[in-house]
């Protein structure tokens, strides 16, 4: 099974977006030298905890920094612009880095409706709404036409220009999505689909889509073969204890996100001090649960179980983790892990 790496750009406590973005480059290049498939950055809007707000040009600046591993984009949210736009400044990244770019779009928001309305040039949030996510399909299917100088000869500008730059090789697109929709356009495009198990972690939904789009993509008689990503929140240590101990900076990020608030992650010995009752022990072991937490030997036992469910060939792990050389560790014991399955 490959490895990659989703990185959200997320600050700890006492570190600025400049910090930030400097770790980021660190653990894209430590993803390189270690032999990760893949590093893919997000977008997010209005947040004072994840810094990436343009993954195009935070791709751009780590395939510089970079020199084997895939880069890009988990992803553009296509449907707050032009996808001629997204199409050029795909072709310029990957005139920079030919067979390097990956451009993951989704149609979310990234954000809250204040963002989206400013993304839409300070119009109504009606404008967006659902007249924009319904037209993600047509959006997708556009970019596409651009991608690859293919534009239907029903096209007002058919024949009239090319996209530019010309390039030798265009990205690679890949469908992001968290359940049906996302997987059936993927599989009707004949695209790769990458499943945000960190946002919606009942696997039994998760091995429902991706089956379905490894059944569609293959009734439609596309050349190649379907492929699927899973990203998962991952956590790997030399041990099961260490492993849930690096891991209890994100368990409290996430316990403040479901109350509505954002933090930035504390040192794994000062997280959880608000976690008092019962219940919210239960939502934390619950959250625990869902996660890749343990060492190599527990972490590939779970990826080969979900694996034997789910028609999936390539783990994305969201590790933020206080450490940074524990951050580097457990993307190492991952790949380990992962070796074989």
């Amino acid at each position: 099974m490959k490895v990659s790496m989703l990185d959200q750009t997320q600050l700890m406590e006492g570190m600025t977006p400049e910090d930030g973005f400097a770790r980021t480059v660190e653990i894209a290049r430590h993803a390189d030298r270690t032999g990760l498939e893949r590093y893919w950055v997000s977008e997010h809007h209005g947040s004072g905890t994840l810094a990436g707000s343009a993954p195009e040009i935070l791709a751009a600046h780590l395939l510089g920094k970079t020199e084997r591993i895939r880069i890009g984009t988990g992803g553009v949210m296509l449907t707050h612009y032009s996808p001629f736009k997204v199409a050029e400044s795909f072709r310029v990244m990957g005139a920079l880095a030919p067979g390097r770019v990956d451009l993951g779009i989704g149609k979310a928001p990234g954000g809250t409706h204040l963002p989206t309305i400013l993304l839409a040039g300070g119009r109504s949030l009606d404008d967006w709404g659902p007249k924009k996510t319904d037209r993600f399909p047509e959006m997708t299917g556009e970019l596409l036409e651009y991608l690859a100088d293919d534009l239907p000869e029903d096209h007002p500008f058919s024949g009239h220009f090319r996209v530019s730059p010309a390039v030798r090789e265009a990205p690679d697109v890949w469908i992001l999505g968290t359940g049906p929709s996302s997987a059936r356009l993927a599989a009707e495009l004949g695209l790769p689909y990458a499943f945000a198990h960190f946002i919606n972690s009942d696997e039994e939904e998760m091995a429902e889509t991706a089956g379905l789009y490894a059944d569609r993509f293959r009734a439609a008689g596309h050349a190649g073969t379907p492929r699927v990503i899973v990203a998962m929140r991952a956590f790997v240590a030399e041990t099961g204890d260490e492993a849930e101990f690096i891991a209890g900076s994100a368990l409290h990020g996430q316990f403040w996100a479901h109350r509505g608030r954002q933090v930035k992650l504390p040192p794994p010995r000062q997280a959880l001090g608000d976690v008092k009752t019962e219940k919210e022990r239960d939502e934390i072991e619950t959250v625990r649960r869902s996660w890749l937490i343990g060492s190599a030997g527990h972490v590939r036992d779970r990826l080969a179980g979900l694996a034997r469910r789910v028609p999936f060939g390539e783990v994305m792990a969201v590790s933020p983790i206080f450490d940074l050389e524990s951050q580097k560790r457990s993307m190492e014991l991952l790949k380990d892990a992962a070796e074989g399955i």
